[in-house]
């Protein structure tokens, strides 16, 4: 029996969908967490822009980069302007930026963003510790290199 299931997505910070680009995330799905600074709803537009904190202030970060958010699988959302929304979607970079093609969206406004993009860099540090590097394949009679 086949299944026909979604992809969950990777979660990735704005910033790092500028900084991989289309070579590791063209048509991946990712899930992204980031402010609500604009909604076209004739449009089925939307922007999001980065959350995240600066690790030695308190103040949120200069850089300050916006994703292009294509809302048409999400409309009507409730999309109150400077609340904090996360989504699933897949990235596509044909136009001149990145636009994330949205089918799953949730407010998550009052989340702790430095707790979580804290908890983030612990499980990414955990499972490159915990899953070897692929860097030989097994061999014919079943060792590795």
């Amino acid at each position: 029996m086949s299944r026909n299931f979604s992809a969950s997505g990777e979660i990735v910070r704005i910033s790092e969908i500028f900084h991989r680009g289309p070579t590791e995330l063209e048509g991946q799905a990712v899930r992204i967490m980031g402010k609500l600074t604009s909604h076209d709803i004739v449009n089925c537009t939307a922007v999001l822009s980065t959350v995240e904190r600066s690790q030695n202030t308190n103040s949120t970060t200069s850089l300050n980069q916006q994703l292009s958010i294509d809302t048409r699988l999400i409309e009507p959302f409730e999309a109150r302007l400077g609340s904090l929304f996360q989504m699933i979607g897949e990235i596509d970079f044909k136009t001149s930026s990145p636009v994330l093609h949205a089918r799953v969206v949730r407010c998550v406004d009052g989340i702790d963003t430095a707790m979580y993009y804290k908890a983030l860099d612990m499980q990414r540090q955990y499972l490159l510790q915990r899953i070897p590097p692929r860097e030989c394949e097994m061999t014919a009679d079943g060792e590795n290199c």
